[in-house]
């Protein structure tokens, strides 16, 4: 995985990633298309690709974040 939306499609989507930090699908569809997830939803979004079985620690969400082309300008 190398961005945000790629986080998205690894756990199935919009939708998917909406139910496993609790928003509406709106919500999670806009944390998509800005490319940045919003701290606060970091700690349910690694247990809940844990339990899935998708590896995303807070040092990755760090990382990706701290890299994003939008974070540059």
């Amino acid at each position: 995985m190398q961005n945000v939306d790629d986080i998205f499609k690894e756990l199935g989507g919009t939708g998917s990633v909406a139910r496993m930090i609790d928003v509406k699908q709106s919500a999670a569809s806009e944390m998509r298309r800005r490319g940045s997830i919003p701290v606060k939803y970091w700690p349910q979004l690694v247990s809940s690709a844990a339990s899935v079985g998708v590896v995303i620690d807070n040092d990755f969400l760090v990382s990706l974040h701290a890299h994003s082309p939008e974070r540059a300008a």
